[in-house]
């Protein structure tokens, strides 16, 4: 049956109340719980107790609501919804409603289930049906009243939601706007004012040295790492061997010859840069951290055989003496030195560029200022951009450029004050805009309701200030 509910699906309303809980509840993972049946509370909200009945009921509306979007899925995976935190919303958003005078009359609920197409036969609301799928032990295991109950408070969450963020009507000229803002691709000439070159014009004496190390120690420190001797060999029978023969105290080297085999030792590394010879499995990586000195591992599979391990040194987090690292604190101080160094040239060249581009191009303009240009590949204004140096700092200025302002000010960069120009923009096909106009819509007003919803809910817990006394298994 829940195959068929799948494949059946939802309508766009039930996904829409579904959508919202799933925001609202920022929820991925979770845990199943249980409730201590010695006490009648699940918890508290806005300061009244939850008790258990109340909880319960709404962690099954919760779950209905799971088993009606994913099907067979959520008894498969189902433990990875965090329903317990939806559950606390639901309330939380109920209570809401309820001080709003929100309600959901029968009309509305028997209207709505009738719509739900795994309710249906020939397009038609089967009552048999609905009663077999609802009351089916293996499905929703309910009472129609209490689905019915549940349906009544997803319609009352919608019409709060629906309070709370209307749907915004843009007009046509203001649709097209936005999409060709977001779909066209620019290029950007820019100058950069690097603050490594201008820190190779800066000195630093011994006292600037020590007060810069004294205020940035933080910076410094270095993340806990380990020492390993190893073993590694294709032959699994000979590293089983060998794991069992090694006991606390034995010499690893000594054992390992034995049976003609080598141990080496590799250099200080840190879990977040493992070496590759050991991070085949991530897993076995947080093992090896966790290990003591002195302690074998059991033999791990790796890229070319089986490695038996030995946990020689552990270094605990900690910043260096300022001896052993004072040119890599020289150099961060010198390159502080360049970013402030650069700042005022930057701020010098922008007032220059701002009155040469009246007559000249920006790259003209820049060259006779003796400042050197560069170009970005074109790409989208809302593209996500990863990896690409510059282009992802400069891409929330871009957005503010247009036609009618291509210079940009003074903006800060992870390599120093640069200026940006829009060189060149590239508008999606009007064609295309036609395809996907009512798509984007529909995004377009998502996107707007869920940042409102967003910081609605957020506001909502903050004053709900749930304390939740469930135990989790």
């Amino acid at each position: 049956m829940l195959e068929v509910l799948r494949k059946k699906g939802v309508n766009k309303t039930i996904l829409w109340i579904i959508a919202i809980i799933i925001i609202l509840s920022f929820g991925v993972f979770g845990t199943a719980y249980r409730l201590d049946n010695t006490i009648n509370s699940a918890g508290s909200m806005f300061g009244r107790n939850v008790n258990v009945k109340e909880f319960q009921q709404a962690y099954l509306d919760a779950r209905d609501q799971a088993i009606r979007t994913y099907g067979d899925e959520f008894f498969k995976n189902g433990n990875k919804l965090d329903l317990e935190q939806e559950t606390w919303d639901r309330l939380v958003l109920l209570n809401e409603a309820q001080k709003r005078n929100i309600q959901a009359n029968d009309q509305e609920v028997v209207a709505f289930i009738a719509t739900i197409p795994f309710f249906q036969r020939g397009g038609q609301f089967d009552q048999t049906l609905y009663e077999e799928i609802v009351q089916n032990p293996s499905i929703f295991d309910r009472s129609t009243h209490d689905f019915e109950e549940g349906v009544r408070k997803q319609i009352i969450i919608k019409k709060l939601i629906d309070a709370v963020a209307p749907e915004k009507t843009l007009t046509d000229a203001q649709l097209k706007k936005e999409y060709q803002k977001r779909n066209e691709k620019i290029t950007l000439q820019y100058v950069l004012f690097s603050a490594s070159d201008f820190a190779k014009n800066a000195t630093a004496n011994d006292d600037e040295i020590k007060a810069y190390y004294d205020q940035h120690k933080e910076e410094f420190r270095l993340p806990p790492s380990i020492v390993l001797n190893y073993v590694q060999t294709k032959d699994k029978a000979l590293a089983d061997t060998l794991s069992k023969e090694l006991t606390p105290g034995t010499n690893f080297a000594a054992v390992a010859k034995t049976l003609k085999l080598e141990m080496n030792t590799s250099v200080p590394f840190t879990q977040e840069e493992p070496i590759l010879t050991f991070a085949s499995n991530p897993d076995d990586v947080g093992k090896l951290f966790a290990m003591k000195p002195g302690e074998y591992s059991p033999p791990l599979q790796a890229p070319d055989g089986w490695q038996v391990i030995q946990l020689k040194e552990k270094h605990e987090s900690a910043v260096p003496a300022l001896q052993d690292i004072k040119d890599k604190v020289k150099d961060a101080l010198l390159l502080e030195k360049g970013f402030s160094l650069a700042k005022p040239q930057a701020d010098k060249s922008l007032i220059a560029l701002t009155d040469a581009i009246k007559t000249k191009d920006f790259k003209t303009a820049a060259t006779a200022l003796g400042l050197k240009v560069e170009e970005t590949p074109a790409f989208g204004r809302k593209d996500y951009i990863a990896n690409t140096g510059l282009i992802q700092e400069f891409q929330q200025d871009a957005d503010e450029l247009s036609t009618k302002k291509k210079l940009s000010g003074v903006i800060s960069t992870s390599q120093g004050p640069a200026i940006i120009y829009l060189e060149k923009q590239e508008k999606p096909e009007d064609g295309q805009y036609q395809s996907d106009k009512e798509n984007f819509k529909q995004m377009l007003s998502a996107e707007g309701r869920n940042q409102i919803l967003i910081t609605f809910m957020g506001q909502l817990r903050a004053k709900a200030d749930v304390h939740n006394k469930i135990k989790h298994q």
